[in-house]
């Protein structure tokens, strides 16, 4: 250290092997997993929905009161509602400064989480009464 406080080294040595200073790593490891997940989730989905689609609603209500289904929708939707926070947390990270940043994953992270919770309030309401 010098007399004014400061260090010698440069940022790039400050910083080299630290590996990443936030969760970026996890992030996207859990954006993959949640893409690995949807595969699956959007075949079993569009086949549901397909064999649905000349059922009145009674009927609709009839296949989505058995668990099997219900689950499906529900699973979906948690995981595609996740996985669009996770892409959003990243976009807006990446794109927006300032205090419009806090205010954007907060809406973000509300957003995400209302819209899967309607979705699955949805899936049981339609399902179970």
């Amino acid at each position: 250290m010098t007399q004014s406080g400061k260090s010698l080294r440069t940022a790039a040595a400050g910083a080299r092997y630290l590996g990443s200073a936030r969760l970026g790593a996890q992030e996207a490891w859990l954006m993959r997993v949640t893409s690995a997940a949807l595969v699956p989730l959007s075949i079993g989905f569009v086949w549901l929905s397909l064999s649905l689609l000349n059922k009145d609603y009674n009927g609709v209500r009839a296949e989505l009161g058995h668990p099997l289904p219900a689950i499906l929708i529900a699973l979906f939707a948690l995981v595609a509602c996740f996985h669009m926070h996770l892409g959003m947390r990243s976009v807006i990270l990446d794109y927006v400064h300032g205090r419009a940043r806090e205010w954007a994953l907060i809406a973000s992270a509300c957003y995400a989480g209302g819209l899967a919770l309607a979705c699955v309030y949805a899936v049981l309401r339609i399902g179970f009464v």
